[in-house]
């Protein structure tokens, strides 16, 4: 399935100053009146632990929430009924994500870059399929969190996940192959940028969302490729 909004990580910027404070310490951004539900069917190749998926669920929605959308959180293995959403995706977190792997592997950087995320297209339409390469992003991040107490990698690597997911998320509902010049809706990002207290999207790409509003279902014949980076 081709896929389209590849997340390129920029190799080099390796050494950050981690932060772990929580991205709610912004001030409080002006929310416009009109909220919209887009309900997220998460699925991940191993089990998340509950502190990761609680920083995921709140990073998020903060990034989410100047564009007035409310995120809905479902598990598609337990929730197979219809529920009532202006926007719908799927993301799967493939392979292990987790920052507390043993495995000295992480202690140097590995040549880059890497495609860390990626939407699914077919015919010119963005699919509501969205994938979370987490062996590239290990690999990528690997070097700068290997050091850190257990807490902090999970904290940050979870905040990581989140950014990610929002970008992808960014082309679904906005139905846009295209990037802003920078934030969460840029075309890639560096390890002091994913790990950094605060990253979010961009007036314009905030305004974009906010704008844009559904024509149709996703249809469309669906082709088959695969995913790559250099």
């Amino acid at each position: 399935m081709p896929r389209v909004a590849h997340i390129f990580a920029l190799a080099g910027v390796l050494c950050v100053s981690i932060s772990t404070c929580r991205s709610e310490s912004l001030p409080p951004r002006e929310i416009p009146i009109h909220q919209k539900t887009l309900v997220v069917f998460l699925t991940s190749d191993s089990a998340i632990a509950p502190g990761a998926f609680s920083e995921i669920q709140k990073e998020v929605s903060h990034l989410l929430q100047p564009a007035a959308i409310h995120v809905d959180w479902r598990d598609p293995a337990i929730d197979r009924e219809g529920v009532e959403n202006d926007y719908s995706a799927v993301i799967r977190l493939r392979g292990t994500c987790s920052s507390t792997e043993p495995g000295t592997r992480f202690q140097h950087a590995v040549s880059g870059p890497y495609t860390l995320a990626s939407s699914a297209v077919a015919e010119g339409v963005i699919l509501p399929f969205a994938d979370i390469d987490c062996a590239a992003l290990n690999s990528f991040l690997g070097p700068a969190l290997w050091k850190e107490p257990d807490p902090v990698r999970e904290f940050v690597y979870a905040r990581a996940v989140a950014r990610l997911m929002a970008h992808e998320l960014y082309h679904v509902v906005g139905q846009t192959s295209l990037h802003a010049r920078s934030g969460i809706s840029g075309p890639a990002f560096t390890v002091a940028e994913l790990l950094s207290e605060h990253f979010d999207f961009t007036e314009s790409a905030v305004t974009e969302l906010q704008a844009y509003s559904e024509t149709g279902e996703y249809s469309g014949r669906t082709e088959f490729d695969e995913a790559s980076g250099k």
